[in-house]
């Protein structure tokens, strides 16, 4: 626990110095539009996040029973994604392209396959199994309605 606070006092000296080496290198007004830029495909994802976020419902639901848990939080990587590119930097927006690569994580199955109440041939019926006994109560010869 003691490491994430180090952690966040290093980060802004490394973003620092990512950006002073790459302005050495390819020039000041080059990485002074790229931070310009990066913040502003940040801003513009951090807006149409919510309609993003429904297609992808949509398209989770219509896989049928195997869905993949990246699949599941795409919507919650975008944001953050989103969020990294706002801040200025180098680090965040590597991070941020790292986030938004399509990758394929174990299948998550939707339907229970294993031993219990919804296994078995009658989980893709209608059918209930069950026992029944009928009880046929008597009714005194003169008290029957006819």
């Amino acid at each position: 626990m003691r490491v994430l606070p180090l952690l966040l006092l290093i980060y802004p000296f490394a973003e620092i110095a990512a950006l002073v080496a790459l302005a050495d290198r390819i020039g000041g007004l080059a990485v002074f539009l790229l931070v310009v830029l990066s913040s502003m495909l940040g801003l513009w994802m951090l807006r149409n996040q919510k309609l993003g976020a429904l297609l992808t419902l949509g398209s989770v639901m219509r896989q049928g029973d195997k869905v993949s848990l990246y699949s599941l939080l795409w919507p919650l990587r975008y944001a953050l994604a989103g969020l990294l590119f706002l801040l200025p930097g180098l680090l965040s927006d590597l991070a941020a392209i790292l986030l938004l690569l399509p990758l394929k994580g174990p299948d998550i199955s939707l339907r229970t396959t294993g031993p219990g109440p919804a296994a078995g041939p009658a989980a893709s019926s209608d059918v209930i199994e069950g026992e029944f006994s009928r009880v046929d109560e008597t009714t005194p010869p003169g008290r029957r309605l006819q």
